[in-house]
């Protein structure tokens, strides 16, 4: 699966006419750019390209009477495949050049021409992010509540698959439980995150709204299918399953009676008899199970307490006592192994967030490493952190900026991260910073290179010399020494500093401009002056 080009048409939030093209080598491209700049809708978009072709309906957006109008052209299968949609003349698909007779055509062959998996992290997870996967939820929901399915059924994951705070647990889950095959994932967890062991597990089951107006078998809550079999599988296994009635806060703070189950499975040992019993094959179809809790809303994130066990801590710890930065790291390199196959598109939406600088500087390397992603599999993702894009080259970056119209472009930058360290990052077009220092270190800085330059042409005043004298001592604490003996740079620094703007922090476009133009010309002036030296 790789995306080539795509163009949203028209508007969509603040992406208007947008074109975005990605590189034809790269596998992996990184988002860059301010905030507001459209980098997360520009994700959403491809979300609602594949989700609403994967539902057979033309792209929709949460309000009524809106479209997404588009074209976007990909490989997928060997095939290369161009999809337009317009409201006025719906869908059109061409695939290795030729047009296809109608729709039906393309959607009776979407194994083929649709990637196997989208997989989507966001950060910050909203209802609105939500309920761009909800329809996909409600399918997968009533596939695992169809009676008569088998554990072999569900050997795949959803093709459309967005990330949730509870997925970390039931990955963590599903690798333990598979050790001779996930080897490897347990080592990075002991390495990385000194993650031993999976302890426990307690599932705190709660009835669903869905199945307060069914008919029928109450005691699990009129469920079915898969979702049935497992609670049942977890009841058989679990010490002295508890039904008891809880008092909640409902709407409007109305006082309600909730129906929960307690099943308390309490070691590896006894989960592993579950799954020998029940022949799992592999963790898809055990982690399938598990998510049929979360499908039918009868748990929550605070529903599933996972005990863990960590290198010399005494005791296993509760899956909520890691840190932000371990759950994150945990959920998205975990899940990535289930949606690591050939075809398969990655979407996310700051996954570096909460993880500390050395994971950050190691994130591409987990990902290629760990994951073993395939040469088949294109990653988009977003990020506002330098260490974690220092080995990238340019042609896998993406910056996006907005002009005076406020209008979004995306360019591909003039320099590659790649060896340029984080403080040069930073400071390049990359990121934009005008300074790593502190801002008012960097006014000091600047004051005093200016007043160096005023010094040097003879134009210093008394009051001038003494604030520069006071600056000089007081920057050298910091380890700035500016005195050079080389009469060129001096030289160079007297012509700047006829410049008033040479001793901002801050510049505007027109003065960025500007002070590149004087910048240039006063290099120029330098090497004449040393040609007539003989110095050239």
């Amino acid at each position: 699966m790789k995306i080539d080009k795509v163009h949203i048409k028209g508007e969509f939030k603040n992406l208007k006419d947008f074109y975005f093209e990605f590189d034809q080598d790269a596998t992996e491209t990184v988002l860059l750019g301010l905030n507001a700049t459209g980098k997360s809708n520009f994700m959403e978009a491809l979300v609602i390209i594949f989700r609403d072709l994967d539902l057979e309906t033309p792209p929709k957006l949460q309000k009524k009477g809106q479209t997404l109008e588009y074209y976007i052209r990909y490989n997928c299968r060997e095939k290369n495949i161009e999809i337009e949609y317009s409201v006025r003349d719906g869908y059109t698909f061409i695939v290795d050049g030729e047009k296809l007779r109608s729709k039906n055509q393309f959607f009776k062959n979407k194994n083929t021409y649709l990637p196997s998996h989208v997989f989507v992290y966001y950060s910050g997870l909203s209802e609105r992010l939500k309920s761009l996967y909800a329809e996909h939820k409600l399918l997968q929901f009533k596939k695992m509540m169809t009676p008569g399915l088998k554990y072999e059924d569900f050997n795949e994951m959803p093709r459309i698959f967005l990330v949730e705070p509870i997925h970390a647990s039931l990955a963590l889950i599903a690798f333990y439980l598979f050790p001779e095959r996930e080897n490897e994932t347990i080592e990075f967890l002991k390495n990385e995150l000194n993650i031993v062991d999976f302890g426990s597990a307690l599932f705190m089951l709660k009835q669903p709204n869905w199945s307060k107006s069914r008919q029928g078998d109450e005691r699990f809550w009129h469920t079915n299918g898969l979702v049935r079999r497992f609670i049942e599988d977890l009841w058989n296994f679990a010490i002295a399953p508890i039904f008891f009635k809880e008092t909640v806060k409902g709407a409007l703070n109305k006082r309600e009676s909730l129906q929960r189950l307690f099943l308390f499975i309490k070691d590896k040992a006894t989960f592993s008899s579950l799954v020998e019993m029940k022949m799992y094959k592999s963790k898809i179809p055990l982690f399938n199970a598990l998510c049929s809790l979360h499908y039918s809303e009868l748990v929550d994130d605070q529903d599933v307490r996972i005990k863990v066990v960590k290198e010399n801590i005494p005791g296993e710890l509760v899956m909520g006592e890691l840190s932000e930065g371990e759950k994150q790291l945990i959920t998205v390199l975990g899940l990535l192994k289930f949606t690591k196959d050939d075809e398969a598109l990655i979407l996310l939406d700051e996954p570096d967030t909460h993880l500390n600088p050395l994971w950050k500087w190691k994130y591409l390397e987990f990902l290629n490493n760990v994951v073993h992603k395939s040469d088949k599999t294109q990653v988009v993702f977003c990020t506002h952190d330098p260490l974690v894009i220092g080995s990238m080259d340019k042609k896998q970056v993406r910056v996006f900026k907005r002009n005076n119209k406020y209008e979004t472009t995306v360019i591909e930058p003039d320099v590659s991260p790649e060896g340029m360290g984080v403080a040069a990052i930073l400071t390049s077009e990359l990121f934009g910073l005008p300074t790593i220092l502190d801002k008012k270190t960097q006014e000091k800085l600047n004051r005093k290179r200016y007043l160096q330059g005023r010094l040097m042409r003879d134009a210093l005043s008394n009051v001038e010399n003494e604030e520069y004298q006071k600056l000089k001592l007081e920057l050298e604490e910091f380890g700035f020494y500016e005195e050079v003996e080389d009469k060129w740079f001096k030289y160079y620094l007297a012509e700047m500093s006829k410049l008033d703007a040479f001793e901002k922090t801050e510049l505007s476009e027109a003065e960025k401009q500007m002070l590149a133009e004087q910048s240039a010309k006063a290099a120029d002036r330098v090497l004449k002056l040393m040609e007539k030296d003989g110095l050239r």
